[in-house]
């Protein structure tokens, strides 16, 4: 697995952004005509990939825990058209995600920094790690998460759970958002490379482009994984 990692700053998520909107729309269209040919969307060779590999290396259960890239591809097997707009970060990582088949997500990045000094890791959770789910209750306080999942954390609160299936409530991209750090994770036939593999290379140009053309920012990137760079020292540094 490779990670991509994109950090931004300084955006504009509050006015409406007709230029991320078209071009979610024009991802959906063309996505869901590729995937007429295949009978659904665990079929798809992208999303096979991510279910065997996550099933050999944590046996983790597709059906009980799948990834962010799964579920929107279920939606657009169901619904013939683009996710329902939540607000132009979200929306553009969505698509991203639709185009490529891969998992893609987002950080509040001013969030994180307040929270506390400590880096965003990608590790397997460890006795203390906490999380409180997006859909939780505001009364809701956070609950022990088990070890050994595949999450992304800092310190000891969980932000999300088995990689990308469940996101906290901390750190959420809202209209709020400024700064944003993208991640990415890439699985794909190639193997442990010590450069980023294409796949990689093509989903780091999809946000950077993205970034410049409908936000008007700059997007700094990072790969992490085998024989490129450290899960937690190279995340820490895009903080500053």
């Amino acid at each position: 697995m490779q990670v991509v990692i994109v950090v931004a700053y300084n955006l504009d998520n509050q006015s409406e952004n007709r230029s991320i909107k078209a071009f979610a729309e024009d991802i959906a269209s063309t996505t869901v005509k590729n995937l007429s040919t295949y009978p659904n969307a665990q079929s798809h060779p992208r999303i096979a990939l991510y279910r065997d590999t996550l099933k050999a290396v944590y046996n983790l259960s597709a059906k009980k825990f799948p990834q962010s890239n799964e579920s929107l591809y279920k939606r657009l097997y169901k619904e013939k058209k683009a996710p329902p707009p939540i607000n132009p970060l979200v929306d553009f990582y969505n698509s991203v995600s639709i185009k490529y088949g891969i998992t893609a997500g987002a950080f509040d990045l001013g969030e994180l920094q307040t929270r506390s000094t400590a880096p965003l890791e990608l590790r397997l959770s460890t006795a203390g790690d906490t999380f409180k789910a997006l859909d939780a209750r505001p009364n809701e306080t956070e609950k022990p998460v088990a070890e050994g999942e595949l999450v992304y954390v800092q310190e000891k609160t969980v932000l999300t759970r088995h990689l990308a299936w469940r996101q906290a409530a901390e750190a959420l991209i809202t209209e709020k958002t400024k700064n944003v750090i993208f991640m990415s994770e890439i699985f794909n036939e190639e193997g442990p490379t010590a450069t980023p593999t294409k796949l990689a290379a093509s989903v780091a140009d999809e946000f950077v482009h993205g970034l410049k053309d409908f936000f008007g920012v700059e997007g700094r990137v990072t790969f992490l994984g085998h024989g490129i760079g450290s899960w937690s020292a190279e995340v820490e540094n895009s903080f500053f």
